[in-house]
């Protein structure tokens, strides 16, 4: 049986094995700094930082897509496999055509007013976006973080609670009966509860975490702010 988070059992082993699930594989690169991955960064950054809020989900939606589309370039550079192509593999029934177009379709509908041809009428995506709602920016985050993390070996704290969490909802996603079992044990229960209290329950795990002193010092926990200016120092 899974074992609540609040109860005696130690909060921070708990802690450090679902993040050792997410963690896992990476080893932090070297090399000068890139600024398209900076601006990657800055990008997936705000945009988990206004998630957090519950504030404007349609920029949220905006900036992960626009730095997910961005980063997953660099994985490639580190010889890993983006998390999408990573997610077809794992789907017999889904090509990485259909899996762009499901990544893709809100972000799409937000960005273009015609289509790609000059001269082309205006889009008709009133359907699409009238359907959209925050749970649609789960994805994003997820897909663009976690190719974060694979491209220069480390995530700050939220975003490792983030792709925790977001796996804990999708259980289907992780590989072994373990590792939903301990994702489990730091989020009991989460794929049943409301929008609402997932949400909550993500951030008081980053409160939490962000405590415990072996997560922090671990090499692969960025420490850096979510928000963060331009031109990088």
């Amino acid at each position: 049986m899974p074992v609540d988070i609040d109860n005696k059992h130690s909060t921070a082993a708990r802690s450090r094995s679902a993040f050792d699930i997410v963690l896992a594989g990476l080893s932090e690169t070297e090399g000068t700094m890139n600024l398209k991955i900076e601006a990657a960064r800055r990008q997936l950054g705000m945009a988990l930082h206004l998630h957090l809020l519950g504030q404007d989900p349609v920029s949220v939606h905006c900036l992960a897509s626009g730095g997910s589309e961005l980063i997953e370039r660099f994985v490639d550079l580190e010889r890993a496999v983006p998390i999408i192509a990573f997610l077809v593999q794992q789907d017999p029934g889904l090509t990485i055509t259909e899996a762009r177009r499901l990544q893709r379709q809100h972000w799409n509908a937000f960005k273009h007013a015609t289509g790609k041809k000059e001269g082309s009428p205006l889009r008709d995506d009133d359907e699409i976006l009238a359907g959209f709602c925050d749970e649609h920016n789960d994805a994003p985050l997820f897909i663009g973080w976690t190719d974060y993390g694979n491209a220069v070996g480390k995530m700050p704290i939220e975003a490792q609670a983030y792709v925790a969490w977001y796996l804990a909802k999708n259980p289907a996603k992780v590989a072994t009966d373990e590792g939903r079992w301990e994702l489990d044990r730091l989020f009991p229960g989460l794929a049943g509860k409301s929008p609402a209290r997932q949400k909550a329950a993500l951030v008081r795990a980053i409160e939490r975490v962000g405590k415990n002193k072996t997560v922090m010092r671990d090499p692969r926990t960025e420490h850096r702010p979510l928000v963060l200016g331009w031109p990088p120092a």
